[in-house]
């Protein structure tokens, strides 16, 4: 489906970030990815085996794999257009500090323009996802800034995997509070002006130990937070925890992953369409 433009955006907004952006001419009309959408997609790491079905076969194949599982939750859906993607954790933890000592290693950046070209080319969007470890978020941020700027390509960060002084990734959960979501927020809505569409933030969590200040996020029009359960398990444990984001602070939109090996069972595309909220954004790993 072809994006269609938001509601008329006026610059009549408390966001510092988005009075900047009115000052330097900002539009009235710009593109959402969620406009009359559901995002439905494969998670993994171009590198290969071991984080998720992304990056076991080629790019194209994977095409064909997201395609299947979009198809699936169109086939439930007559009045949402269903758009695949991918999700590539493009900066990942380890267990080992490595020579810098940030106990992550990076996709290198042609790998990750080329899964991007063959995603738009076929009609798809990508989700690049960070795990710093022990980096600065903003180092991260900007290894994956030249991406952000294209259309198509959103953003992902995982708090699990954001690692307190001393803690090995891992051997414990890491956690993120709200001023990190904001400065998040407020870096990619300088890549919505760059790209001249909206931007998804997609935070995973799936125990409360992985977060803290949520009342203190704030909204940015040109960012759609999406709020990611992200546990595997029986369905009662996965549906208890998006109930339980939804009511909490910060919440804008749903998201949900499943996973093809540990839930049990996986949930069908239906019983996933029927939660309330619906989730906008469907991970499979």
């Amino acid at each position: 489906p072809t994006l269609s433009p938001v509601e008329d955006m006026s610059c009549d907004v408390s966001t510092g970030i988005d009075q900047n952006l009115c000052a330097r001419g900002w539009p009235a009309e710009r593109l959402s990815p969620l406009d009359g959408r559901i995002l439905v997609g494969l998670y993994g790491t171009p590198l290969g085996r071991g984080l998720g079905i992304l990056g076991t076969v080629s790019p194209t194949a994977t095409v064909t794999l997201a395609r299947e599982q979009a198809s699936a939750y169109q086939a439930v859906l007559t009045d949402t257009a269903v758009v695949p993607f991918f999700h590539m954790v493009t900066t990942i933890a380890d267990r080992d500090p490595g020579e810098d000592g940030d106990y992550n290693h990076r996709v290198p950046t042609p790998t990750i323009q080329l899964w991007i070209d063959v995603a738009r080319a076929h009609g798809m969007l990508v989700v690049l996802d960070i795990q710093p470890a022990h980096s600065p978020l903003p180092v991260e941020l900007d290894y994956v800034a030249p991406f952000l700027r294209q259309r198509g390509v959103h953003l992902a960060v995982d708090p699990e995997f954001m690692m307190p002084y001393g803690a090995v990734p891992g051997e414990r959960i890491g956690f993120m509070d709200g001023d990190s979501v904001n400065l998040v927020q407020a870096w990619l809505a300088e890549r919505v002006w760059e790209a001249g569409e909206r931007k998804l933030l997609i935070i995973h969590q799936f125990d409360e130990r992985m977060f803290e200040g949520k009342e203190r996020i704030r909204s940015y029009r040109l960012v759609e937070l999406i709020w990611d359960s992200d546990g595997f398990g029986g369905p009662p444990a996965k549906i208890a925890d998006h109930l339980q984001y939804a009511e909490e602070p910060g919440f804008e939109y749903g998201g949900f992953k499943l996973f093809y090996d540990y839930d049990e069972p996986v949930m069908s595309p239906a019983e996933v369409l029927r939660l309330q909220p619906r989730p906008v954004f469907v991970v499979y790993q």
